[in-house]
């Protein structure tokens, strides 16, 4: 007999057993509790739902709850993350899923679907918010590249934010992976977020936030140097959604399916971005 259960912080030790299957080396017990199970920035209380043989926890997804301030409108979203079923009950994956469907009145992203549940989550209505990556090489676009300024430290951000831009980091100053910068140029500023990883070894940091993308766009290559010392970032990789028209020189584009299903047609993909999710803190 198996039943499905919303679970909270107290499950974690029955959960974990699960996400040490996951190939993320890199990720120890108390990282997947910091993940998944500590979300300081979201007053409900669950953490995700569980499918239970005889007691036992056989599969598992994460759901990341947070309130987003998007165009004006304060919008539910749940972020997904970490689903994984026991070979043995693999039949039963629309029966763990069941509740996140019925979430209508959230927008339920899935921002690193696996080629399986890419294609599970597609069939159950789920759609593209993006399909390709930029990798942008430290290569200046113009002669104006590193033209401003821009600082890191802790007190600085905290003193100099403001507003929503405020609110973002405090939630996120904690997250092992993430990292905070604010641009300067005159009197225009760009608060932008990113998260150290690695593929295949090699060191890279991924925008998920930027305040002010025009200004982003003209200082990149600033920002790259700004986050250098905290990931040794041989590139940067940015979700095309992000570039509009433009075609950063020697940028390379690679493939990045990214899915959700929008509580309504108002959330268009360029309004959705990697905060609040498990890229905060997972470990590459």
């Amino acid at each position: 007999m198996t039943e499905v259960r919303a679970v909270g912080a107290e499950a974690f030790a029955e959960i974990y057993p699960l996400l040490r299957q996951f190939p993320t080396k890199q990720m120890g017990e108390p990282d997947w509790r910091r993940m998944l199970f500590s979300t300081p920035w979201s007053d409900n209380p669950q953490r995700g739902y569980a499918l239970y043989a005889d007691g036992r926890a056989v599969g598992f997804i994460a759901t990341i709850f947070s309130n987003r301030n998007i165009a004006g409108h304060v919008e539910r979203v749940c972020s997904l993350s970490s689903w994984i079923m026991e070979p043995d009950h693999r039949s039963e994956v629309l029966k763990l899923l069941m509740p996140i469907l019925k979430l209508r009145d959230h927008s339920i992203l899935n921002p690193t679907p696996s080629p399986a549940a890419h294609g599970i989550f597609s069939q159950l209505g789920f759609v593209p918010f993006e399909t390709e990556r930029l990798i942008l090489s430290p290569i200046p676009d113009g002669a104006r590249a590193l033209s401003g300024s821009f600082t890191t430290s802790k007190e600085d951000l905290e003193k100099n934010l403001t507003g929503e831009e405020a609110t973002i980091y405090a939630h996120h100053a904690w997250c092992a992976a993430a990292r905070h910068l604010l641009l300067r140029r005159g009197d225009r500023e760009c608060y932008v977020v990113a998260t150290a990883m690695h593929k295949k070894g090699i060191p890279f940091a991924e925008i998920q936030y930027v305040s002010d993308w025009d200004l982003f766009w003209k200082l990149r290559l600033l920002a790259h140097a700004a986050l250098f010392p905290g990931t040794r970032a041989i590139a940067l990789f940015v979700d095309r959604r992000f570039a509009g028209e433009r075609r950063p020189l020697l940028s390379v584009v690679r493939r990045c399916p990214r899915l959700y299903r929008p509580a309504h047609k108002g959330l268009e993909p360029r309004m959705i971005d990697g905060l609040y999710s498990e890229m905060m803190n997972l470990k590459w």
